[in-house]
């Protein structure tokens, strides 16, 4: 009877010391990450690089559980799994194989093996959480119960007259080893569900029959506080079963209420006991009801989102077993409801998240519509000012007096600076609106020459020494013209509105790697290194303070320089110290050979009225 009774203390939990995990992948950031997500269980966590050094490390220290990679060079995670299962002192260590390829070849190689399971990369946390402590406790399980063999096997001849203790003994054996098969049976099944159903059947099928009860019941509340609902049922629910459907008085918690409320489980062993642990069911007819109940709670993080009863035809006496299998089933329960609400959830959002982009885009659209409307509303009357203007300068109404030229001349500063701010905007609206690009083969040592003419006369003016330095060679690259000298234009302008008197802008071509370089470096004022992504947002610009007003714009052409750039294929970056000056970067491909067959479109002057750039930004 000591011996017994001692088989049945081992049984009754798992190990008190933190259970070893073997985590052995050949990419060290693998086995950094999964001993991120194991660390928080409490596990001692080993690692090994290759299948040798694996293999060495089980040989001088057998761990609990190993994780274990598929494919490493030199022995692969099925021949290290199949070392570890064909040696009868490992054979027992639980292997988790690790795989990208989501098969049922892979699988079948990894089962042949000998592998417990399978997770397939990249890995969900919550998942392997659940996995390795299952198979930990599996372990745990099967570790007590083949040492209470092994003691049974060993005092065998001393205890031939304690036959019965003896064949008790290997009834709870049987017992525990039937109970971890059906352990087993419903961790797999719970892998593969996809609903709260399917996970409340799959319990119910296994549980009752491990228990040997009469029926079964999964409930659930859909929020905390609400009245619970019957996800599952199995068998006949008797009156007290069926009590999650009414509202007990105060005095007189029913046991599902009290279950959810403690977060803790209630065993029944007898009708008497019900009745009297829940008065309110005194009345029930005990001939229709069960003889024995469990109510235990479906708990997540110590907070219960429903219960699960069972109920036994007859009075019954529950073991330390029976207890422990039922709080474990209650667990996996638990843990696979939690893991599809959390699945349901994810789909929700993602659903709401292309609602609102469908939104954004809507809006995006109407807000295009409005900025081309609005543009080409503006420039009517911009037309009429500018042209009344130059008919009052040119003295056709009359004489006009010195004070009058300085006014007109204001009036035509502030057309100019209308007639830019109209063209930015209609830029981004067509920008916006999908427009086609022209990309073609543009020689970009002409394109600089071009640039050069354009804003020379501009850096003199300011003061400024304003050098382009050609490529070497004939370099082509693959671009719209309009655009490409659009952007050349807007970094040397920008470059000069934020130089003082005295400096000095570079432009600079180089050819890296598939891509031409032009960098416009300029010895102005700098950016700090916050404002440097900013100075590419619409309508933003940086210490507006220090530039006159007739250099002031909105803030859009840094934007639309970037976007462009980004539409042929390349991009615009910024590098700059604050104080120092600032180096504005535009890399875009070179051209094919089959682009370079086609005949290079020459830069006109964008500053024509009547040139392509010109046309390009008219209503």
């Amino acid at each position: 009877m000591a011996l017994t009774t001692s088989i049945v203390a081992d049984l009754r939990d798992p190990a008190d010391e933190p259970a070893c995990v073997l985590i052995v992948d050949d990419e060290r950031h693998n086995r950094e990450l999964l001993e991120i997500m194991l660390k928080p269980e409490g596990f001692v966590l080993l690692n090994a690089a290759s299948g040798e050094e694996a293999l060495a490390l089980i040989a001088r220290q057998p761990p609990d559980l190993i994780l274990l990679d598929v494919m490493m060079p030199g022995m692969s995670g099925y021949d290290v799994a199949g070392k570890i299962k064909s040696d009868p002192a490992t054979k027992n260590i639980p292997v988790i194989m690790l795989t990208a390829l989501d098969d049922r070849n892979a699988r079948m190689l990894g089962l042949n093996a000998g592998a417990e399971d399978f997770l397939t990369k990249p890995v969900d946390r919550p998942e392997l959480s659940v996995r390795v402590r299952n198979l930990i406790r599996i372990k745990a399980y099967g570790d007590r119960l083949r040492s209470a063999l092994t003691a049974l096997e060993s005092v065998n001849a001393q205890l031939d007259r304690n036959t019965k203790e003896i064949a008790s003994t290997q009834a709870i054996a049987d017992a525990a080893t039937a109970r971890l098969a059906r352990l087993q049976k419903i961790t797999a099944a719970l892998s593969n569900t996809r609903t709260q159903d399917e996970v409340a059947h799959s319990v119910l099928r296994e549980a009752i029959l491990a228990l040997e009860c009469e029926a079964g019941a999964v409930v659930v509340g859909a929020e905390s506080g609400q009245a619970l609902t019957l996800l599952h049922e199995s068998g006949t629910l008797d009156s007290l079963m069926r009590a999650f459907r009414h509202h007990q008085p105060p005095k007189s918690v029913g046991p599902y209420a009290e279950t959810i409320e403690t977060c803790k489980p209630i065993y029944l062993e007898s009708f008497e006991e019900a009745v009297a642990r829940f008065p309110a069911f005194e009345n029930v007819n005990k001939t229709k009801s069960h003889g024995a109940w469990i109510f235990l709670p479906l708990g997540i993080a110590g907070h219960a989102v429903g219960a699960l009863a069972f109920g036994f035809a007859g009075p019954r006496k529950f073991s330390v077993l029976d207890r422990h299998f039922a709080d474990t089933v209650s667990r996996y329960c638990a843990q696979a409801l939690d893991r599809v609400r959390l699945r349901i959830a994810a789909a929700s959002a993602i659903a709401e998240a292309g609602e609102a982009r469908l939104m954004a885009e809507h809006a995006n659209n109407a807000k295009t519509v409005f900025l081309r409307a609005m543009s080409h509303e503006l420039r009517t009357p911009l037309n009429a000012i500018s042209g009344y203007t130059e008919i009052l300068e040119l003295g056709i109404r009359g004489v006009v007096n010195p004070e009058q030229i300085k006014d007109l001349g204001r009036i035509k500063r502030a057309a100019s600076y209308l007639l830019r701010l109209i063209n930015d905007v209609l830029t981004i609206a067509r920008f916006e609106g999908a427009r086609p690009l022209d990309v073609i083969s543009i020689p970009v040592n002409v394109m600089l020459s071009e640039v050069e003419g354009l804003c020379a006369l501009q850096a003199k003016a300011k003061g400024l020494a304003l050098t382009v330095a050609q490529c070497d060679g004939e370099v082509l690259v693959a671009a719209d013209a309009e655009r490409f000298q659009q952007i050349l234009l807007n970094l040397i302008t920008n470059a000069t509105k934020f130089t003082l008197t005295g400096g000095r802008i570079d432009v600079i071509c180089d050819v890296h790697e598939n891509a031409v370089r032009i960098r416009v470096t300029d010895t102005g004022l700098g950016v700090r290194p916050v404002d440097i992504e900013r100075v590419f947002e619409p309508f933003v610009q940086i210490d507006r303070h220090l530039t006159s007003a007739s250099q002031q714009g909105v803030g859009l052409g840094l934007s639309i320089s970037r976007e462009l750039a980004r539409a042929m294929r390349g991009d615009l970056t910024l590098e700059s110290t604050e104080g120092v000056g600032s180096v504005f970067t535009l890399t875009l491909p070179l051209a094919s050979e089959k682009s370079a067959d086609t005949p290079a479109a020459t830069p006109t002057d964008s500053a024509n009225a009547d040139s392509p750039y010109a046309r390009a930004l008219a209503p």
